[in-house]
């Protein structure tokens, strides 16, 4: 297991800090999603709102195909991603 996912599941300190850290990054998407910068530049707003949008597309495809991967190495006979040896 990943030591920052142990280390996630384990500590309560951790979790907390590590949400009140996203605190900015809500306020950020809020902030452009309330069209705060609607005088200055329209463009900028749904730019930015689009590539954090497909930022979040990419980490979920990234997490699915990364449990694909494992999973066809699994299914491997000797969990290697090769076939058997033989001799």
């Amino acid at each position: 297991m990943n030591p920052i996912t142990a280390l996630f599941r384990r500590s309560r300190v951790f979790r907390l800090l590590f949400y009140v850290s996203m605190v900015p990054l809500w306020a950020f998407i809020a902030f452009i999603s309330f069209n705060s910068l609607g005088g200055y530049s329209e463009v900028g707003d749904v730019t930015t709102l689009v590539l954090v949008m497909f930022f979040a597309l990419w980490a979920w495809w990234y997490g699915e195909d990364r449990d694909r991967r494992r999973a066809a190495k699994a299914e491997q006979p000797n969990g290697n991603g090769r076939a058997p040896e033989t001799g």
